[in-house]
C-alpha cells in the first residue's frame, strides 16, 4: 500500500514538473526559436558562398542579431486600436500581399478566430473555413468584410464589379452549371438549359437530386460535382506512391485513396484561394513560418495573394484530364507525370509549353500557348457577372474580334477620363501592370467589359502579359487576309485555320 501511495505521489510530481516546464517554454516561445534557428541557417549558407566582402559582414550582421534575439510576445496594434497576437507563433509568415498590408489589415479581418490569444485550440476555435477563408460558404465574412480602416473589401460597394464575393457565387466553375445542364438534359430531365432550383451561391455537390433516381447519381455528385471551385471540392494531386504518381478523382465515398508512402491524396479547391494563392502539385507549404510544416498537405506554397495567376495554377483543375459523361467519372491525362516534372524544372522551350499547357490531341491557336489563360479571360469570364448561365459558350466574355477586330473593323477601344477608373484597380494589385495615365486608350470587349492590360498606341495594340509583363503586338485581321466569319467566332472556329497541336506546334 505504501508503495502503492509512493507511486502515485512521484506521478503527481512528474506532472506537475511538465506543466511548470510547459510553463515556462511556451509554444510561442518554442516556434520563434526554431524560427531564429532556421533564418541563421539559411544565412549562414550563404555567408559561405559570399566572396564580397561587404556582403559577407552584412551576413554576419543578421547572424549575430539573430543569435541575440529571444522569444518574445508581438504585439500587431492595428488602425483602429485593436490588437493581435497571432505573429506571436506565425513570427515567419510571409506578408500576404502590398495591398492587404498586416499592419493595416491584420489577420483575424480574414481569418476570424481569437487574435489575442496565445494558446492553439483557442487563437484557432471560430476561424473562417477552418484556415481556408477563401472558401466559398464564409468569403462573404473574410473577402467580402471591412479592413480594420473601415475600407470595404470584395463585397458591399457601389461598383458591381468590385463585389467579386457576390459574383463567383454565380460563375460556373462555382456552381457547376454547365455540368449540371448536360447531364440533365441528357438524360431528358430538363428540355432547356435551365437548371431548375439552382441558386446563387449554391455549393455544386450539394445541389438536390442531379439525376434523382438514377445508380449514378451518387457517382456525378462525388466525381464530378465535388471538383474544383466547391468549398470542400475535392482536386487530384500528386503523391509519393510509385515514385510520385499522380492520384485520381475521388473514390465512390467522395475520399481519395492514399498513397503507398502514407502521404494524403485529398486536397481541397477552396473558392478565392484557388486562383490567389499559389500552389505546387503536392499543395504543401514551402515558407518560412515554422509553424507551417512542410509535410501538411493542402496548403498554398506561401502566405501571398497574386493576381499574377500563371497557367500552372489553371492547370492543377484544368487540363488534367476529361469527364466521361456517359460513365461518369474523371480519366487523367497520361502523361501528367510529365507535366508536374516539367512544372517543376520551368518551361524552357516552346515545345514544353505546348505540351504541358494542352490536353493531347487539342488544337489551338499560337496566341493561346504564348500567353497565360487570364491575358484572354477577363474578371467576368472568371469570377462570374451575376448572372447563372448553364454554358460555358454563354458565360465567356471574349471573342476572339474583341482583340483582333473584323475584317471591317479594328477592335473596339476606350479613353481613359477618369482616375477612378475601374482599369487602375489593376494598377495597385499586379506590379506587372503597364502605367495607366487618363488619356489612355485601352481595349473594351463586345460586351462592355474593360482589358486595361491591351492598349491602343499609334497604329498599333499591344498587350502585356498579367504573368510576366512580357509586351505582345496584337495581329489585326483588318487589312489581313484572314477570311473570318462574323457569325462565326468561336475559338473553335477560329482552329480550323489556326490549327497548333502538341504535334504540330
Amino acid at each position: 500500500m505504501k508503495k502503492k501511495i509512493l507511486l502515485a505521489g512521484l506521478l503527481l510530481i512528474l506532472a506537475a514538473l511538465i506543466i511548470i516546464a510547459e510553463n515556462e517554454t511556451p509554444s510561442w516561445s518554442q516556434y520563434q526559436e526554431e524560427y531564429f534557428q532556421e533564418q541563421i541557417a539559411g544565412l549562414q549558407a550563404q555567408l559561405g558562398a559570399a566572396r564580397d566582402n561587404a556582403e559577407k559582414s552584412r551576413l554576419q550582421q543578421e547572424i549575430a542579431a539573430y543569435q541575440k534575439r529571444k522569444p518574445e510576445i508581438i504585439d500587431l496594434v492595428l488602425p483602429d486600436g485593436k490588437v493581435e497576437r497571432c505573429k506571436t507563433c506565425h513570427v515567419g509568415l510571409e506578408e500576404i500581399s502590398s495591398s492587404h498590408p498586416s499592419n493595416t489589415f491584420g489577420c483575424a479581418v480574414c481569418h476570424g478566430g481569437n487574435p489575442l490569444s496565445l494558446d492553439k485550440a483557442t487563437a484557432h476555435a471560430q476561424m473562417y473555413g477552418g484556415g481556408h477563408p477563401g472558401s466559398l460558404n464564409v468569403a462573404a465574412l473574410s473577402c467580402g468584410g471591412t479592413g480594420a480602416n473601415g475600407v470595404l473589401c470584395h463585397a458591399g460597394n457601389p461598383e458591381e464589379a468590385k463585389n467579386e464575393v457576390d459574383l463567383v457565387k454565380t460563375s460556373i466553375m462555382s456552381t457547376k452549371a454547365g455540368e449540371l445542364s448536360v447531364l440533365r438534359r441528357m438524360f431528358g430531365y430538363d428540355k432547356t438549359e435551365e437548371v431548375p432550383g439552382l441558386s446563387k451561391g449554391q455549393v455544386a455537390a450539394l445541389y438536390p437530386n442531379p439525376l434523382p433516381g438514377r445508380a449514378n447519381q451518387q457517382d456525378f455528385q462525388q466525381n464530378c460535382l465535388r471538383q474544383c471551385h466547391q468549398s470542400g471540392g475535392d482536386l487530384p494531386v500528386l503523391t509519393t506512391a510509385n515514385n510520385g504518381s499522380w492520384s485520381g478523382a475521388p473514390e465512390q465515398d467522395g475520399t481519395q485513396a492514399k498513397g503507398q508512402a502514407g502521404a494524403q491524396s485529398k486536397i481541397q479547391g477552396s473558392g478565392c484561394e484557388t486562383c490567389h494563392v499559389l500552389t505546387n502539385p503536392a499543395h504543401t507549404y514551402t515558407g518560412t513560418d515554422t509553424t507551417m510544416k512542410s509535410n501538411n498537405i493542402g496548403y498554398g506554397m506561401v502566405h501571398s495573394l497574386t493576381t499574377q495567376i500563371p497557367y500552372t495554377q489553371c492547370n492543377q483543375c484544368h487540363n488534367q484530364g476529361n469527364h466521361d459523361p456517359v460513365n461518369l467519372n474523371f480519366a487523367l491525362r497520361s502523361d501528367m507525370t510529365k507535366v508536374i516534372r516539367d512544372w517543376k524544372s520551368g518551361d524552357t522551350t516552346w515545345l514544353d509549353r505546348v505540351q504541358d499547357y494542352y490536353l493531347p490531341g487539342e488544337i489551338f491557336a499560337r496566341c493561346e500557348v504564348s500567353l497565360d489563360c487570364i491575358d484572354c479571360h477577363t474578371r467576368q469570364d472568371v469570377m462570374g457577372d451575376g448572372k447563372l448561365h448553364t454554358s460555358q459558350y454563354e458565360a465567356v466574355h471574349l471573342q476572339c474580334q474583341d482583340c483582333h477586330g473584323t475584317k471591317e473593323n479594328l477592335p473596339q477601344t476606350k479613353k481613359i477620363v477618369d482616375s477612378h477608373d475601374l482599369a487602375f484597380e489593376e494598377q495597385i494589385t499586379n506590379p506587372k501592370f503597364p502605367a495607366l495615365k487618363v488619356g489612355d486608350e485601352i481595349l473594351v470587349t463586345g460586351k462592355g467589359e474593360e482589358l486595361p492590360f491591351i492598349r491602343h498606341q499609334g497604329n498599333e495594340w499591344l498587350q502585356s502579359s498579367r504573368v510576366t509583363g512580357q509586351t505582345f503586338k496584337v495581329p489585326l485581321v483588318y487589312g489581313s487576309k484572314c477570311q473570318q466569319s462574323l457569325l462565326e467566332q468561336g475559338a473553335d472556329s477560329c482552329h480550323k485555320c489556326h490549327d497548333r497541336s502538341a504535334s504540330h506546334p
